[in-house]
């Protein structure tokens, strides 16, 4: 089963003739982006525990991904008896995501988004995703004017949302000091790509 899966999605491959699997393409790709995304991953750490710590929520950094989210580290609420926290490596809905709305309004032309949603993330450069079990805000990371990755509270609906202005204002801030470390803390150097 795992087989059948892996080789599903690119990342094995079968010779019939030898009968022998070996690495499939898709490795080289999720390869580029562990590659490019160790130094944001290394820098962020620290300033995703401050605010784990600070706001008691879990903090998710996911690298963007060929316009995917792909969760690449998790900081948890330190003081939470139940936590709420996605794996590392899962890759986040583009459109049903927070994080995934992030990227796709700011990489794309955003026509696969709601247009209420797509204007509300690019005039706030902020996105959140809210339903009956958890609420997600996320603020972008940039590096050289790029879009790298995005940083999210992660938590219950009530304590994550667009009500929470301090939570947001936190995480805008953390995500900004990540930004300037890489050398592209003015992310509106990143211009949403015209609707064609």
């Amino acid at each position: 089963r795992y087989v059948t899966a892996l080789r599903r999605e690119g990342l094995l491959r079968y010779d019939e003739a030898r009968k022998l699997y070996s690495l499939g393409p898709r490795i080289l790709g999720l390869a580029s982006v562990a590659i490019a995304s160790l130094r944001v991953v290394a820098l962020a750490g620290q300033h995703m525990d401050q605010l784990a710590y600070e706001l008691n929520e879990t903090i998710v950094l996911s690298v963007a991904d060929g316009g995917a989210a792909t969760v690449a580290r998790v900081s948890e609420a330190p003081r939470r008896s139940v936590l709420i926290s996605p794996r590392l490596g899962m890759q986040l809905d583009p459109l049903d995501s927070a994080q995934g709305q992030l990227i796709t309004a700011l990489t794309t032309d955003g026509a696969a988004l709601a247009p209420e949603v797509l204007a509300r993330v690019r005039a706030t450069r902020m996105a959140t995703f809210v339903d009956r079990n958890f609420g997600v805000l996320a603020a972008p990371v940039f590096q050289g004017g790029t879009l790298v990755a995005t940083m999210a509270v992660l938590g219950l609906p009530d304590d994550v949302s667009e009500a929470a202005t301090d939570k947001i204002e936190a995480l805008r801030r953390a995500a900004e000091r990540v930004s300037a470390e890489l050398g592209g803390a003015d992310g509106e150097a990143v211009a949403p790509p015209a609707a064609t």
